[in-house]
């Protein structure tokens, strides 16, 4: 990075603002927008190698928002063999390059199915990283995805979910983030949604969940359920796998509208 830092076009940058986020914003620009080059045309190293592992089921692939589950993220790839990657806070195009670059190098084919287990903050902004991690998954021609939460009301239990909620900022630059949040959570028809919610006359109250409030056991609980059985598949028979899910979805939503 230093060493790019000091090339002539850095006096096209202005001063009122941060440099340093000035130039990697205009090299995302140039690499994702403009399709100008890869970051390891001009040498970039990824700084974030150790927090990523491709398994031999590679095309399951668990992350997380925080490399505070790295621990956990690395028992699961032991024990499943499965991909796992933490973010660190936000997804880097340039990681998510050399991650794709890995999955080309063990010979994965990248236009089959991926499935995409997530560990992120259920809020507006974790909801934010995990679309962006996907897209640029999506960039480096990983299209062909299905997203799995972790992170959800339902994993609790309507007292834990009282007690471990916290109120998401109504600032005027998080009010149009919080209602496009709030629209697809809808869609989800959490049972326990209705405790992350509370309104008063017009005004409407919003509440997230830390990806800490969730367990590992019941993590791992989940992941026995939902990714256990996509473990060794063929894609045929995950397509028969998925469709079933799917039938059994819209059976049980059925039931749960007419009681």
């Amino acid at each position: 990075m230093l060493r790019f830092w000091s090339v002539p076009t850095i006096s096209a940058l202005t001063h009122e603002t941060d440099q340093y986020a000035q130039l990697v914003d205009s090299l995302v620009f140039m690499v994702k927008d403009w399709r100008l080059m890869e970051y390891k045309d001009i040498g970039f190293r990824d700084d974030k190698k150790s927090n990523r592992k491709v398994g031999y089921n590679a095309n399951i692939i668990l992350f997380s928002e925080k490399t505070g589950h790295q621990d956990y993220l690395e028992e699961i790839h032991q024990q499943y063999q499965v991909s796992v990657l933490a973010l660190g806070g936000q997804p880097s195009v340039l990681n998510v390059e050399y991650f794709v670059d890995e999955l080309k190098k063990q010979k994965i084919d990248i236009r089959r199915s991926f499935y995409l287990f997530s560990i992120v903050d259920y809020d507006p902004s974790g909801w934010i990283i995990r679309d962006a991690f996907i897209d640029d998954l999506h960039h480096y021609g990983v299209k062909n995805t299905q997203v799995i939460d972790l992170i959800h009301p339902d994993m609790l239990g309507p007292d834990e979910v009282k007690l471990s909620r916290y109120r998401i900022p109504e600032t005027e630059g998080m009010r149009v983030k919080n209602q496009a949040w709030l629209k697809e959570v809808h869609k989800r028809d959490y049972k326990n949604q209705k405790y992350l919610e509370e309104s008063r006359g017009s005004q409407k109250t919003l509440y997230g969940l830390e990806a800490e409030s969730v367990s590992a056991k019941r993590l791992t609980a989940g992941l026995e359920v939902s990714m256990a059985p996509l473990i060794g598949k063929t894609e045929e028979a995950l397509k028969n796998f998925q469709l079933k899910k799917l039938n059994d979805a819209i059976r049980e939503l059925i039931m749960h509208k007419i009681t």
